[in-house]
């Protein structure tokens, strides 16, 4: 006949389990002394003589772009400081011009990321620019090559060039000297009639990630 009364065996077994328990803390208990003062008495590890080593620090959105027209006989830059200063100035009418020519600036809405994502419109004004800017010299070439090579290596500024068909005589002498400097640049072909967009779009963090 089988009854639930515990026997013998088990008690003995409870014990023995509780022993061997109060071992092992008993032992990890005599240890950890031992190991502080043996981690204390060694010696401090020797400064190296090496060269140290720099953590890289990642740059933000390098390098920078300023961009310039070449018309016929010209080139000039393109004041962006006198389209955001007008559009601080209004910016409830996302619109406005310059000396150099009008502007429209789109917002976007936000695609699920904390991006402001943005398009502005720029129409150049062609007889401003011919009527305010110097016609273009191989002297003013040189000057330019020149000031660009200071602004990326002071302020990592790289040049953009907006090449219309009219102007692709002058463009080619500062092509040729800016290759032969090694200077970084981009340069487009662009029809009179058509607007510089500019702007800022998800793509340009998330799918790119050199995007000179």
């Amino acid at each position: 006949m089988e009854t639930d009364d515990p026997t013998p065996s088990a008690f003995l077994d409870i014990a023995t389990n509780l022993l061997a328990i109060l071992l092992i803390v008993t032992l990890f208990a005599l240890a950890a002394p031992r190991q502080r003062d043996e981690g204390a008495s060694q010696l401090p590890a020797r400064p190296s003589a090496g060269p140290r080593f720099v953590e890289p620090q990642r740059e933000r959105f390098p390098p920078f772009s300023r961009f310039y027209f070449v018309l016929a006989d010209r080139v000039a830059v393109w004041d962006q400081e006198a389209v955001v200063t007008a559009l601080a100035a209004a910016p409830d009418t996302r619109s406005g011009a310059t000396w150099q020519g009008r502007f429209v600036w789109r917002p976007e809405p936000l695609v699920t990321r904390d991006i402001d994502t943005f398009q502005l419109e720029f129409r150049l004004d062609r007889e401003a620019i011919l009527s305010r800017s110097p016609p273009w010299s191989a002297e003013q070439t040189e000057r330019l090559v020149d000031e660009l090579a200071q602004d990326a290596a002071r302020d990592r500024i790289a040049p953009v060039f907006i090449v219309h068909p009219d102007g692709l005589e002058t463009f080619v002498p500062l092509y040729e000297r800016l290759q032969t400097r090694g200077q970084r640049f981009r340069w487009f072909t662009q029809r009179p009639d058509e607007p510089v967009l500019i702007g800022r779009h998800v793509a340009q963090f998330t799918h790119y990630g050199l995007y000179w």
